[in-house]
């Protein structure tokens, strides 16, 4: 992006100035002299000046008022708040506690302020409450716009960072037992709507309510929108907005829960529905549609919808149902087919003779598409044949990290650049890249592994499970898989030579869905003590996000 003389925006920001005298009272401006007030602007003014993907430091007099409508209260975020004037929202971004409260008018002085997107949510960064804020008047409290999921989900531009109101909603059943938030991590609760429409609603470990059950009824929720990536998410300010206690509506079921979860005897589709939890289950059902995610065209939809007749369009799911003609998403539970075989062989897109067909998958029951779902699915069985992983030799690993919790026994080292490998609880637990932080940056960052020896092994075998989206015009050459032998372990990774691994299944580089390798022969280093390591690079003109969820030696029988 050019940068934008000063001197020229402000001129151009003198229609902002009459525009502000006609804001409604809550955001008025009463004099102020501790800060030069300067350029008067709005935050969709700030919006125009900032392209998503882009970033924009502010270097000159400017003021923003708004109303401040959640703050840090209730723990449910930290060092940020929400704000709100007659022509948007944002979200402000402090390097502490700001001490602000709901309700509260302030006049925000940008001088020093960068305007930035964070995974597609449009912020104000570099704040500080000192500096930054004056406040203006308390008890200024916006009301909450009312909206419905399905408006929110197709103009989710508009909605990001607003105070809403949303009527007719419940807490999915599946997630009826549940509390907020499990004790210092993210908890992810789905309400939906009568027209089976549903939305996440995302609250931290640290919030105070936390550790709360859940409300079991129907009616209002009133939250801030949030937007990650691609997924829209409610942040609920605090309990008493969640008026979730009148009676629950379509809870007639899918049917009686039959089975066990064994390939012997599995699940029925309602069993797995009112269960929707515990891992390497079967469930047996019939295939009645997917959920759309992309058009005809190959275009990603605003919205997934369910969808019951052919031509279908998705070939990364199936809906299925204890009735083969059921065409209520309630009774269907969504199956996540990952790229392989499975989705090969079950997806309708390619095969629409499964419609109809009884079919058991093998996964972890979860939510998906803020539905009961099967995730991780990793068996199948169809027309008698098919692969059922409990008959498959498990495989006796030597080394073996998956970064459940933190990098684990991975090493990160930043050449140059801001950016750094990152822990995410993305498909269980991964390490994460990204040169992008609101715009591309150039950066070199190394993750490797400890010494493995391979001394009396032979026949070694490696497998690495990983998701890269946004790849860039450099494809893979910016994104590779490296083994040394000569590496000491502590110094920096150019100190030692490496080598390129190649020729294994990758992601297609566009989407967030996790892949496996599949075999990568490590013969040419039998004996040998090895180090792998995962080299990334991005420039100011492109830079990827690359997932690692797991990396396994092992010796091939």
């Amino acid at each position: 992006m050019k940068r934008i003389n000063f001197k020229f925006l402000a001129v151009a920001l003198l229609v902002a100035v009459t525009a502000y005298s006609c804001i409604d009272d809550k955001f008025d401006n009463p004099p102020i002299t501790e800060l030069p007030e300067g350029s008067i602007v709005t935050i969709q003014k700030l919006r125009d000046l900032c392209p998503p993907g882009n970033t924009f430091k502010i270097t000159g007099d400017t003021s923003l008022y708004a109303v401040v409508t959640m703050d840090e209260m209730s723990g449910n975020i930290y060092r940020n708040i929400f704000i709100q004037d007659n022509t948007g929202a944002v979200n402000l971004r402090f390097g502490s506690t700001s001490g602000l409260y709901e309700g509260d008018s302030i006049r925000l002085y940008l001088k020093g302020a960068v305007l930035s997107w964070y995974n597609n949510l449009f912020q104000i960064d570099s704040l500080h409450a000192d500096y930054n804020v004056i406040k203006q008047a308390t008890n200024r409290n916006v009301d909450p716009e009312l909206a419905t999921i399905s408006q929110i989900n197709s103009d989710h531009d508009y909605y990001q960072s607003r105070l809403v109101k949303i009527e007719d909603v419940q807490i999915k059943a599946s997630d009826t037992a549940s509390i907020w938030a499990p004790y210092q991590q993210y908890g992810e609760i789905y309400i939906e709507d009568t027209q089976n429409k549903s939305m996440l609603i995302r609250t931290s470990g640290y919030a105070k309510f936390a550790g709360e059950n859940v409300p079991n009824g129907s009616g209002s929720i009133i939250a801030i929108v949030g937007l990650y990536r691609e997924t829209v998410q409610l942040g609920i300010r605090n309990t008493s907005e969640v008026d979730l206690y009148g009676e629950r509506f379509g809870d007639e079921g899918p049917g009686e829960g039959e089975g066990s979860g064994t390939f012997e005897d599995p699940y029925n589709v309602a069993a797995a529905i009112t269960n929707n939890s515990g891992t390497d289950k079967w469930v047996a059902g019939y295939i009645v549609g997917v959920m759309e995610t992309i058009d005809e065209n190959g275009n990603n939809l605003s919205e997934s919808n369910p969808s019951f007749e052919a031509p279908f369009n998705t070939p990364y799911n199936i809906l299925i149902s204890d009735n083969p003609n059921e065409t209520s998403l309630s009774s269907c539970l969504i199956v996540q087919l990952p790229y392989g075989e499975i989705r090969t062989v079950l997806n309708i897109v390619d095969n629409e003779a499964n419609l109809a067909k009884e079919v058991m998958v093998r996964g972890d029951l979860m939510a998906y598409f803020g539905s009961p779902g099967v995730k991780n699915t990793d068996g199948y069985w169809i027309d008698g044949d098919g692969l059922n992983p409990d008959d498959v030799v498990p495989i006796d690993a030597f080394f073996e990290e998956d970064f459940t919790s933190n990098l684990g026994s991975f090493t990160a080292y930043s050449i140059s650049g801001d950016q750094v490998w990152e822990w995410k609880n993305y498909d269980n637990g991964c390490a994460v890249m990204s040169g992008f932080a609101g715009s591309a940056y150039a950066n070199e960052d190394w993750l490797v592994s400890p010494a493995i020896d391979l001394a009396g092994k032979t026949n070694v075998v490696m497998n690495i499970r990983e998701a890269v989206n946004h790849i860039t015009n450099n494809g893979y050459n910016e994104l590779q898989v490296l083994v040394s032998t000569d590496y000491d372990g502590t110094s920096a990774p150019s100190t030692a030579s490496w080598t390129e691994l190649t020729g294994f299944n990758r992601p297609a580089g566009s989407d967030w869905n996790f892949v496996d390798s599949g075999d990568i022969s490590m013969t040419a280093y039998d004996g040998e003590t090895i180090h792998i390591a995962f080299m990334y690079k991005s420039t100011t003109a492109d830079a990827s996000t690359w997932e690692v969820g797991k990396v396994i030696l092992f010796e091939q029988q």
